[in-house]
């Protein structure tokens, strides 16, 4: 794959924050902060753009939250970024290389990947199943403990080094990867 460059023009638009602003806020509309930041988009917007544009950004504290998750009631601790300003960067982001990443994904990479979750994976283990019944002799369904936070961050920023060229982007990546304890938040 062909490294990528010249993405942060796109990342620091104040038309990629507008957006990245509405779709940090799907579900979360009557939170506090998030009819602040509605209440004065331009203001907002305009905080980003200076914070992204002069490298002023710094990643706020996490707030830690267990969760009871699944049917077997898993416990999971999760980190919860800030409305504003973090997860508002991380979509700015995320909005601008997410085309980049999903090229190399293999077909049946799912579960945190728009438009392939569960039942994506889950389908196509299905038709796999029933369409080549005599070969398939077993189906093995695991979860991998602690994934996330043991996710070596050195070894991630080297797999973001060998996508994407830009140096104002990786510089942003590695802000966020560097935000969390150990490993990746689970969000």
């Amino acid at each position: 794959m062909k490294r990528v460059g010249n993405i942060y023009n796109d990342i620091i638009a104040k038309e990629n924050i507008r957006k990245a602003i509405s779709n940090a806020s799907k579900g979360k509309k009557n939170r506090m902060a998030v009819k602040k930041v509605f209440n004065d988009m331009p203001f907002y917007i305009d905080q980003i753009y200076d914070m992204l544009a002069n490298k002023k950004y710094v990643a706020s504290p996490y707030v830690k939250i267990a969760i009871h998750d699944g049917v077997r009631k898993k416990e999971r601790v999760i980190f919860k970024p800030m409305f504003y300003p973090d997860q508002i960067i991380h979509w700015s982001l995320m909005q601008q290389i997410q085309p980049i990443l999903r090229k190399g994904m293999y077909d049946y990479t799912c579960a945190s990947i728009p438009g392939r979750g569960l039942h994506y994976g889950a389908k196509h283990i299905k038709k796999i199943l029933v369409q080549d019944r005599k070969n398939t002799k077993y189906c093995l369904k695991l979860d991998v403990k602690k994934f996330y936070p043991s996710i070596d961050k050195e070894i991630m920023k080297k797999k973001f080094r060998k996508i994407i060229k830009d140096g104002d982007t990786l510089d942003l990546i590695d802000v966020i990867i560097d935000s969390s304890e150990a490993g990746l938040p689970i969000r």
